[in-house]
C-alpha cells in the first residue's frame, strides 16, 4: 500500500515485525523487535542495517510511532521508510501498531481493492 507524503512514496508493510513491550515502573519500553525475515532479506534489508525496523526502533525508540492503540505485551507493527535507504541517517522510518484504529480501518478499505488486481 502506499501513500505519497513530503514528495516522497510511503509503502506500508504488514509483513509481520512485532514489537515486545515492557512496563518499567511509569515507562514504557521496547524490550524487543521480532523481525519475520530474520534478518536477512525482506522489505526491511539494507546495505546498512540488516533491518532497518530495528535500527531505527533501537536508535529512536517509541518517537518513530505515528500510531496509538492499547498497550500489549505483543504488538504486531506496520512500518514505513521516508528516503533512500542508501543512506538512513537521511532517511526517516515511521510504524505504527495494526490495531490503530484509524490505520486498521485504511487497511480494511485498502486490502479489498488491492486483490481485485
Amino acid at each position: 500500500m502506499a501513500e505519497v507524503a513530503a514528495g516522497y512514496d510511503a509503502t506500508w508493510h504488514t509483513d509481520g515485525h512485532i514489537l515486545y513491550l515492557q512496563l518499567e515502573q511509569n515507562e514504557l519500553h521496547i524490550g524487543l523487535l521480532l523481525c519475520p525475515h530474520g534478518r536477512q532479506g525482506g522489505p526491511c534489508s539494507s546495505r546498512e542495517a540488516p533491518c532497518i525496523v530495528e535500527y531505527f526502533i533501537n536508535n529512536f525508540g517509541l518517537e518513530c510511532n505515528v500510531g496509538s492503540a492499547p498497550a500489549a505485551a505483543e504488538m504486531e507493527i506496520a512500518w514505513t521508510l521516508l528516503g533512500d535507504d542508501f543512506d538512513l541517517g537521511a532517511c526517516q522510518m515511521w510504524w505504527l501498531p495494526l490495531e490503530d484504529t484509524a490505520f486498521a480501518s485504511w487497511l480494511g478499505v485498502r486490502e479489498p481493492l488491492k486483490s481485485d488486481d
